[in-house]
C-alpha cells in the first residue's frame, strides 16, 4: 500500500473503530456517569424513578438520531472553504463545543478523584490523585478512540459480567417491603419531578452528542451500534435502580452519595475471597469513568486544535496572496511542515485541555455552592445549547457552505509521479524562481510495482493552482482541497483521469481503490480514463467531455468503464474471485 504520512501523527483515527467497537466504547461511556450518579437522585420519586428512566433513556436515543440525521446530511460541520463568514461560524461551533467538552471533562475527574479517595485512598491527597489520572488521560490521548476502542473491546465482558454477577446477588438482599413504600405524588414530589428526573437521565446520556464525529461510517451503522448501547445501559440501569431501591429503600438511597458502589460492599459473598467486593467491583466505574473523561478530553482536543487553525487562517490567510507561494517548495516538503506544525499544535492544545481541566477540577474541590453553580451551568447552559446548536443544524440543512461557497469539478486526474528533489530549491536560495512543477517532474518506470513516488492529483478548476503532491491520495486531495477558494462538491464529477503510471503501480493502485471505497468522495458513476499522461488531456476537456457523454469515441456495444466497474473488480479480485 501506498505509504500515508498520517501515521506518523495520527491521532485517533476515528474511521478504524468498527461498529462492534463503537457499541462497547458506548456502553462504557454511558454506564459511567448514569450508574453512579443517577439512582440517589431519582430516589425520592421511588417506584416512578422507572417511569424517568424511560423518558430519559428515549429522549437520548431520540437525540442520537438526530445527530446521526445532522452528520449523515452534512458528513462534518466543518469545511473546508476558505470564506471568512464560513470560518467565523465553524470558529462559533468550536468554542460552543469547545467549553461544553472541557466543562464536561471538569466534572467528571473531579467525580473520579473523589470516588478513588472515597473508596480506596482517603488518606492520599487530592492532588497527587488528580495529577496522576490527568497523567493517564494525557497518554491515552496520545493513542486515541481506536486504540481506547480496542482496549474496551477486549475488557467488555471482563467489566459487565462481574457487575451482572453482582447484581444478580445482590438480589437476595432485596426486601419487598421497601420497594412497597408508598409513593406520594403531591406531597414526597410532583409530576414536574418526574420530567426533572427524566432530564438528569437524559443528560447523563448526552455522551451520545460525540457520535457527530465519527467519521467512515454510515448513519446507519451508527444508529445500529449507538441504539444496542443505550438499550443495553437501560437495562442495567432498570436492574441497578431496582435493585438499590429495594435495598436500601428510598429515603436511604437519595442519602448515600454513590449507592452503587455502596451495594457492592454489602453483598454477601460466602467464602473469604472477596471480602473487599467493593473495591474489586470499583474496576466497573473505572473503567466507565475513564472512557467517558478520555471521550471528553479527546473531543475537546479536536475542537481547540481546529479552533487555532481557523483562527491562523482567518488572520494569515486572507491577508496574503495564495497562490504567491504554490510554487517555491514541493508539495511534500509542503506537507512536512504541514505535518510538523499539526504535530506541534496538537501538543500544547493537550497541555492547555489538561491544564483548564486540573484548574476547574480544583475549583469544583472547594465544594459548597461552586458546586452547585457548576452542576447548573452543565445542567441548564452548556447541555441546552448543545441540544439546540444539534437541532438547529439539523432545520438549517447542516450546512455551513452555501451554493456560492461551493465549486463544482468536473474532472479528478491523479497519477504517481517521481520528483527529482535535487534540481528543485527554493528561490531565497538558488536566486531562481520555480514556474512549474512539471519542468523537473519525470515518470516513474511503469514496471514498478512498489510505490517510490508521489501522488499527483488536480481538479479541472482554476488552472493558477498547481497540482498537489503528496506521499498518499488522502493527503493530495485534503491539501489540494484547502487551496481552493470554495468548497470541492464533486457530486458533479464526469470523468477520473487515472495515469497509466498509477495504474501499473499495484501498491498505489490499491490504496486509490481503497481510498475510493472508504471516503465516496467521487460517485460511482463517475466515467473513468485512462491516460499516459494526465497533463496532456488538460486543455481538451471540453471537447473530451462531449464525444464521452455521447459514446463517439466507443464503438458499438462497447460498454463504458466507470468508477464503480473498477471498484467491483478491485474488490472482488482481492477477495479471490479469479
Amino acid at each position: 500500500m501506498t505509504k500515508n504520512m498520517s501515521t506518523s501523527y495520527t491521532f485517533a483515527q476515528n474511521e478504524s473503530i468498527s461498529p462492534r467497537q463503537l457499541y462497547r466504547l458506548y456502553v462504557f461511556n454511558l454506564l459511567g456517569v448514569g450508574t453512579l450518579l443517577l439512582p440517589n437522585n431519582l430516589a425520592k420519586m421511588g417506584k416512578y424513578g422507572f417511569i424517568s428512566i424511560a423518558l430519559g433513556v428515549f429522549m437520548a436515543w431520540l437525540f442520537m438520531w438526530i445527530v446521526s440525521e445532522v452528520r449523515e446530511r452534512s458528513r462534518t460541520i466543518y469545511d473546508r472553504s476558505l470564506d471568512k463568514t464560513t470560518y467565523a461560524k465553524i470558529l462559533i461551533y468550536d468554542l460552543i463545543i469547545a467549553v461544553y467538552e472541557l466543562s464536561q471533562a471538569a466534572f467528571l475527574a473531579w467525580i473520579f478523584v473523589k470516588l478513588i479517595r472515597d473508596s480506596l485512598i482517603p488518606d492520599e491527597s487530592f492532588t497527587v490523585v488528580l495529577l496522576v489520572i490527568m497523567a493517564v488521560c494525557a497518554y491515552a490521548l496520545s493513542g486515541g478512540v481506536e486504540c481506547r476502542a480496542r482496549v474496551y473491546e477486549v475488557v467488555f465482558f471482563f467489566v459487565l459480567i462481574p457487575l451482572a454477577a453482582m447484581l444478580l446477588f445482590a438480589l437476595s438482599d432485596v426486601r419487598l417491603d421497601y420497594l412497597m413504600i408508598k409513593d406520594r405524588v403531591g406531597v414526597d414530589f410532583g409530576i414536574a419531578d418526574i420530567f426533572a428526573g427524566a432530564y438528569y437521565v437524559f443528560a447523563a446520556s448526552i455522551s451520545v452528542f460525540n457520535i457527530l464525529f465519527v467519521r467512515e461510517r454510515t448513519a446507519s451503522q451508527i444508529r445500529w451500534s449507538v441504539s444496542k448501547a443505550i438499550l443495553t445501559y437501560a437495562g442495567i440501569l432498570f436492574l441497578l435502580y431496582a435493585v438499590l431501591l429495594g435495598s436500601f429503600g428510598k429515603y436511604s438511597l437519595s442519602e448515600i452519595e454513590f449507592p452503587a458502589v455502596v451495594l457492592m460492599s454489602d453483598v454477601q459473598i460466602k467464602g473469604s475471597f472477596f471480602k473487599r467486593a467493593d473495591a474489586l467491583m470499583l474496576s466497573v466505574w473505572f473503567f466507565t469513568l475513564f472512557s467517558v473523561l478520555n471521550m471528553s478530553l479527546y473531543y475537546a482536543v479536536l475542537r481547540c486544535e481546529n479552533f487555532a487553525e481557523n483562527t491562523r487562517k482567518i488572520i494569515f490567510t486572507f491577508n496574503k496572496n495564495r497562490h504567491s507561494c504554490s510554487n517555491k517548495q514541493l508539495g511534500s516538503d509542503r506537507q512536512k511542515s504541514h505535518d510538523n506544525e499539526k504535530s506541534t499544535m496538537r501538543s500544547w492544545c493537550i497541555i492547555f485541555v489538561i491544564a483548564v481541566t486540573v484548574t476547574l477540577a480544583y475549583i469544583l474541590e472547594s465544594g459548597g455552592e461552586i458546586v452547585k453553580k457548576y452542576l447548573g451551568f452543565l445542567l441548564c447552559i452548556a447541555i441546552p445549547v448543545i441540544v439546540v446548536l444539534t437541532i438547529g443544524l439539523m432545520l438549517t440543512g447542516c450546512s455551513a457552505v452555501e451554493l456560492e461557497e461551493r465549486c463544482f469539478p468536473t474532472l479528478v486526474a491523479v497519477d504517481v509521479v517521481a520528483v527529482d528533489t535535487d534540481e528543485i530549491t527554493d528561490k531565497e536560495v538558488t536566486g531562481k524562481e520555480v514556474t512549474d512543477y512539471k519542468e523537473y517532474v519525470s515518470h516513474r518506470d511503469v514496471s514498478a510495482n512498489e510505490n517510490s513516488g508521489y501522488i499527483e492529483f488536480y481538479y479541472n478548476m482554476d488552472k493558477s493552482y498547481e497540482p498537489e503532491y503528496a506521499d498518499d491520495i488522502k493527503t493530495a486531495v485534503d491539501s489540494f482541497e484547502d487551496r481552493l477558494s470554495q468548497k470541492a462538491d464533486t457530486n458533479h464529477l464526469k470523468v477520473i483521469l487515472i495515469g497509466k503510471t498509477l495504474r501499473n503501480d499495484k501498491a498505489a493502485y490499491a490504496s486509490f481503490m481503497e481510498y475510493c471505497k472508504t471516503s465516496k468522495k467521487f460517485p460511482r458513476n463517475t466515467y473513468v480514463c485512462i491516460a499516459d499522461d494526465i497533463n496532456d488531456i488538460f486543455d481538451n476537456m471540453g471537447d473530451y467531455y462531449e464525444q464521452k457523454i455521447n459514446k463517439e469515441n466507443h464503438e458499438d456495444g462497447e460498454p463504458i468503464i466507470t468508477l464503480g466497474t473498477l471498484l467491483d473488480d478491485y474488490t472482488n479480485e482481492i477477495h479471490g474471485a479469479w
